[in-house]
């Protein structure tokens, strides 16, 4: 289920571009999908894809604020399997210390559940605005993974350069236009 691509403009893609490309053909399709219509779809990737498919599965979605790195650490945990992905995809890509920062904020969250006797599914936005610690706990990890994940991309990025062939097909270059 390789994305096909010209050579062109695959070697174009900066590193924050490349990964995306790579995978949003695949992405965008299974919104919103029946999970065993994506779980079906991620058999059909390549290790790299799958990798690449579980990273923007949390990265996509936990980028933008504390708020979001929160509530999709939450909602991953809840989903195991995308918990266990996002570990593997990671490690794929020997990204340790992201997988540390992510077991980081799961144990805040454990502790926290367990604390208050709580589940993974009990996790909401309000829980930063009712817990101060919470709250200045999960934005130092964001902040953390802000200053991380641009090593994350530019790894992502350097393996896709050098293994195209797991992630993309080259389409021909027509004369025409």
């Amino acid at each position: 289920m390789l994305v096909a691509i010209k050579r062109e403009y695959f070697d174009s893609l900066p590193p924050d571009q490349l990964g995306r490309a790579c995978i949003e053909p695949v992405l965008l399709p299974l919104r919103g999908k029946n999970p065993s219509v994506k779980a079906e779809v991620y058999q059909q990737l390549t290790l790299g894809q799958r990798a690449l498919f579980m990273f923007h599965v949390f990265h996509d979605h936990a980028c933008g604020s504390a708020v979001e790195f929160y509530s999709w650490t939450a909602y991953t945990r809840q989903e195991f399997s995308y918990w266990i992905g996002i570990q593997a995809g990671l490690r794929f890509f020997g990204q340790e210390q992201m997988i540390t920062l992510l077991e980081e904020m799961n144990n805040v969250l454990e502790e926290r559940n367990q604390r208050l006797g709580k589940t993974m599914a009990d996790a909401s936005l309000q829980d930063l605005e009712d817990d101060a610690l919470l709250d200045e706990t999960v934005n130092r990890l964001y902040t953390t993974y802000q200053r991380i994940v641009p090593d994350t991309v530019l790894t992502i990025h350097s393996y896709i350069r050098s293994h195209p062939d797991e992630f993309v097909s080259f389409v021909a270059e027509t004369s025409w236009k």
